[in-house]
């Protein structure tokens, strides 16, 4: 995807949430479905790292700007996932390309019928080595590393960007040091979309093995600015993901590792749906899910919503 591609993205982005509002509901792009009509909130649920099974809609307890909501539907495990897969593949990490290849490959033996997949890289323009694919498809993985510029933000905003159909889920998961380098879209930007995306953002992080000199960084403008990666950080917090530290030997904690415990999690994670009530359709909504009944549980979820 070129760079005047993504540009135009961001653009057309931007116009679409000043004026959402404006559009009908069979006009309004299907990108952003978080509007008044429908909340969907993904919630994980853990006692310690134990997921809690079991739960129906009358356990929990939601509140929309501080007011309780009413749970119209709870699913489970069975709704369908799209799972896109973003690698950074730019110099700091080429010197483990093969190793990342070897891993994609046991994502996606990870999936089960009527899930589907897709592979996103950058280095100087994001690109897409695997367009969806369905779950069991062999997949070409004869990408390289890119020597350049690491595309980070964008990369991301372009995941984002994916409409799931309503009975399907979308969980991202970033391979990055997320030290951004380039990229059009401003962390600021990436954190604001988050608040307008169903997708659940989980970050990896991963750092050195770069390659060759001529697979390292050669110009970085613009640059990001100096809390980009905390940023970053609280952009996949607020879609009910996080980060996950890996340590500094990459095989003794893979990407494959961190992917199944990511995945396994947000398989058994609470598929929340209401109807906003008795609060102002317009702004950002703070969404707050407890479980009252379970003393010291961890609950995981999406932070909130731009209503329009």
């Amino acid at each position: 995807m070129t760079r005047r591609r993504i540009a135009l993205i961001v653009a057309v982005t931007l116009s679409s949430m000043m004026a959402g509002h404006a559009q009908s509901q069979t006009d309004r792009p299907r990108v952003f479905r978080a509007t008044t009509t429908s909340v969907a909130v993904n919630a994980s649920v853990k006692r310690g790292n134990r997921i809690v099974a079991n739960l129906t809609a009358r356990d929990f307890r939601l509140t929309d700007n501080g007011v309780e909501q009413a749970i119209d539907a709870l699913s489970i495990e069975s709704v369908p996932v799209d799972v896109t897969l973003f690698l950074d593949t730019s110099g700091s990490t080429a010197g483990k390309l093969d190793d990342m290849k070897q891993d994609v490959q046991g994502i996606i033996r990870l999936l089960r019928p009527g899930d589907q997949f897709r592979l996103l890289t950058i280095g100087d323009s994001v690109y897409e080595p695997v367009p969806w694919v369905p779950a069991g498809t062999k997949v070409d993985l004869s990408f390289g590393a890119v020597g350049g510029i690491s595309l980070i933000q964008d990369a991301l905003l372009i995941a984002l960007l994916h409409p799931p159909q309503p009975d399907r889920r979308h969980l991202i998961v970033g391979m990055t040091d997320r030290q951004d380098c380039g990229s059009v879209v401003s962390s600021g930007l990436l954190r604001e979309l988050t608040g307008r995306s169903e997708a659940v953002l989980h970050l990896v992080e991963f750092s050195g093995g770069g390659g060759e000199s001529n697979y390292r960084v050669r110009t970085c403008s613009p640059r990001a600015r100096p809390d980009g990666v905390r940023i970053l950080d609280d952009a996949a917090a607020r879609t009910g993901g996080q980060l996950h530290t890996q340590s500094f030997f990459f095989r003794s904690s893979s990407l494959l590792r961190a992917f199944k415990t990511i995945f396994d999690d947000f398989r058994q994670s609470y598929v929340l749906r209401y109807s906003p009530s008795g609060v102002d359709p317009k702004g950002w909504h703070a969404i707050k899910v407890e479980v009252p009944a379970i003393k010291e549980a961890t609950i995981r979820a999406r932070l909130g919503y731009y209503g329009q």
